[in-house]
């Protein structure tokens, strides 16, 4: 009996109920423009990151030393510093170079740079450069012409220069200034040759610091002070004690003495003070004088006259100097200048030898007169 094959049962595929959509990646490639514009941003976004950080963030350099010898580790130890120092330097504003000319034919005046602050040391190599040539820097006793009060300015008169806080000028205005014969008697001194010296005491006194406390004494036949005791200085002290000196010029005298013979001549009666001048200019008391600036207790005393004292002998007046010195705190120096002197060189000299200070001497046709 012939068997028949029963069919095989096929299970029909489930078929989801109601619409199906597109997927998420369907949906990107529908909308291509949009998915491109996406990707550009990231890339762009990544990339600007990517640059900011690589510029801002800036590597620290560090200095290796070169491999090798001793000599390379130190020429590169050498090399840090002295980049060290140009860094530490680089902020510091160039100096101002000053533009000249040597041509005649310029048309422009280029006017004069300012004067810019330099550190300058004052040597003295046992010499001192003054206007009339070189001057002794030191005392007899090799210390330096300064003077013992410590610190101060500098002076300098007639190129002999010292340090002092406290100083009296001690200046001769006798007749014998302007009337005598130098030693060598080849110049006739009159009113032009002591206004040579006047002229540097008005260019000292100018330069006397506002620190500092000062007098003048004028002495001849009469000694006078500018003040009897020290007086600080400042620009009208300075004025008067300038006037003062030049009130007591001997030179003064002999344009008295003129006018009144003018005036007896004329038929007028002596009279004033231009018949009777009231400073005796005939003599040279430097004995009083030196008393007068010792009363005054300074660092240093400037000393300038022609000739011999004419009020104690030589000897006895430099050893009251050295009794007086030992009255004051510390010693004074005392610098001396002969101008143009008829006598008296070896008491000069002295007198600045004893008292640790320098001397100089005047001659013809070594100051301006």
């Amino acid at each position: 009996m012939a068997v028949t094959a029963k069919p095989k049962a096929v299970k029909p595929r489930a078929v989801p109920s109601g619409p199906q959509g597109p997927s998420f990646l369907q949906k990107l490639m529908t909308r291509k423009f949009l998915f491109i514009s996406l990707l550009l941003h990231v890339v762009f976004f990544v990339a600007a990151g990517y640059f900011i950080i690589t510029k801002q963030t800036v590597g620290r350099k560090k200095f290796m030393p070169p491999p090798g010898s001793a000599e390379q580790a130190r020429a590169g130890a050498e090399h840090k510093v002295s980049l060290g120092r140009k860094q530490s330097t680089m902020s510091a504003p160039e100096q101002a170079k000053r533009v000249t000319t040597n041509s005649a034919l310029a048309k422009v005046a280029l006017p004069e740079m300012p004067e810019l602050p330099s550190a300058t040391t004052e040597v003295f190599a046992n010499r001192a450069i003054g206007m009339g040539g070189a001057g002794s820097a030191f005392g007899a006793t090799g210390t330096p012409g300064g003077g013992s009060g410590g610190g101060g300015s500098g002076i300098n008169f007639f190129g002999l220069r010292t340090r002092a806080r406290n100083i009296v000028l001690v200046v001769d205005v006798s007749d014998s200034m302007i009337d005598g014969v130098s030693l060598n008697g080849k110049v006739k001194k009159s009113d032009k040759t002591y206004a040579g010296l006047e002229r540097e005491v008005t260019r000292l006194i100018q330069s006397l610091d506002n620190t500092m406390q000062f007098s003048v004494v004028c002495f001849a036949g009469d000694v006078k002070p500018y003040k009897a005791t020290l007086t600080a200085v400042n620009d009208a002290e300075k004025n008067r004690a300038i006037q003062f000196v030049r009130e007591h010029s001997p030179a003064t005298k002999l344009i008295a003495a003129a006018r009144a013979s003018e005036r007896e001549a004329a038929g007028f009666k002596p009279s004033g003070p231009a018949a009777n001048p009231t400073f005796n200019h005939a003599g040279t008391r430097a004995g009083a004088a030196l008393d007068l600036a010792f009363a005054m207790s300074p660092d240093a005393i400037l000393f300038v006259s022609d000739g011999v004292p004419t009020d104690k002998v030589d000897k006895l007046l430099l050893s009251e100097v050295a009794e007086k010195q030992k009255q004051l705190p510390k010693p004074a120096i005392i610098n001396v200048v002969a101008y143009l002197p008829d006598n008296g060189l070896k008491f000069m000299e002295d007198l600045a030898k004893q008292n640790q200070g320098s001397f100089r001497e005047i001659v013809p046709g070594q100051w301006s007169f």
